[in-house]
């Protein structure tokens, strides 16, 4: 039974680092190697909107049309430095 116990918990956590892994498999290396990239969140008050501008994030910064690049996912990502520096924007094709 403890056997059995700890197979399952193993497979389990493999599954789910692995699944972690291959939901950001797709930041280019150009956008700090997945490392400062992230998918936005309403719920924690990360909203983006449309400006005349480009996009407006929910602190006030505006990414500029041209420098967002096509979300592969259908959601917002952001990739930035601590500093707060953004590297990348993703934004699905038609979204605010």
């Amino acid at each position: 039974m403890a056997r059995s116990f700890r197979w399952l918990l193993a497979t389990t956590l493999v599954a789910l680092g692995s699944s972690t892994a291959i939901a950001h498999d797709w930041y280019p290396i150009s956008c700090c190697s997945d490392k400062d990239c992230h998918p936005l969140r309403e719920e924690s008050g990360e909203t983006v909107t449309e400006s005349p501008e480009g996009w407006k994030l929910w602190d006030g910064r505006i990414i500029a049309r041209g420098i967002a690049k096509l979300s592969p996912d259908r959601r917002f990502h952001l990739c930035e430095t601590s500093a707060k520096t953004i590297i990348c924007f993703f934004a699905p094709p038609g979204g605010s």
